[in-house]
């Protein structure tokens, strides 16, 4: 279509879950995209409720997903947790480059820590917390840095979990929507609850709508109230 353009990348990032994490976790991929102020990751298992996109840009959030339930529950009676799966989410992108690259000392952060989501009992502690180990070994006369991204590839976990739980430990400045925030641009798992909690409003969009209760989605697709 008229105005469009397509960026094309290598298969290899495609052919599974490792190599789309590595795409996603990679100063190349948002350089390439560096024009734009968001970029909107919709995969295919994602559908689309509202044209209000430009609402959500205007918030300001680094990083906007559908929310986890606590411990990545499928079950809303954990609480809502933090943001979010990846699989529809907006990104800003100049914020992704600031902080792929970012210097720290190489190995200073993973595997020791990462493995697993923790969140300390007031959330400034957590703001740049890395930053702040990753100096203490710069003590040392014999480190060496490297940037985020180089540091990323010890990192085990899918990509979205880093952005959603993990920038922010590096980046003080990285802003992740609140979980409340975040239910109004989509829903993944528990989408009946979701729906009561917003007040019967539909998202901005959803994610995996076939695995997670395709019944009710079957529904509200097939009600003509629900149509832009």
């Amino acid at each position: 279509m008229e105005g469009e353009t397509a960026e094309c990348f290598d298969d290899g990032y495609f052919s599974g879950v490792e190599g789309y994490n590595r795409l996603l976790k990679s100063n190349g991929f948002y350089e390439r995209l560096g024009e734009w102020e968001y970029i909107l990751i919709a995969q295919l298992d994602c559908l689309i409720f509202s044209n209000n996109l430009n609402e959500w840009t205007e918030r300001g959030s680094d990083y906007l997903a559908a929310p986890w339930f606590k411990g990545f529950s499928e079950d809303y009676t954990a609480e809502l947790w933090r943001v979010g799966n990846g699989g529809l989410s907006l990104r800003r992108v100049k914020s992704y480059l600031r902080g792929l690259r970012q210097q720290v000392v190489a190995g200073s952060i993973y595997p020791r820590w990462g493995h697993c989501a923790w969140r300390p009992p007031l959330e400034s502690w957590e703001a740049g917390f890395y930053t702040k180990i990753s100096a203490l070994y710069g003590l040392n006369p014999f480190s060496k840095k490297h940037t985020v991204e180089e540091e990323l590839k010890r990192y085990a976990y899918n990509e979205d979990v880093f952005w959603g739980i993990e920038a922010g430990k590096f980046d003080r400045f990285f802003k992740v929507a609140p979980a409340e925030q975040a239910l109004l641009f989509s829903f993944e798992v528990s989408p009946r609850w979701s729906l009561v909690k917003t007040g019967g409003k539909l998202p901005f969009g959803c994610h995996a709508w076939g695995r997670y209760d395709r019944a009710f989605w079957e529904q509200v697709l097939s009600d003509p109230k629900h149509a832009i």
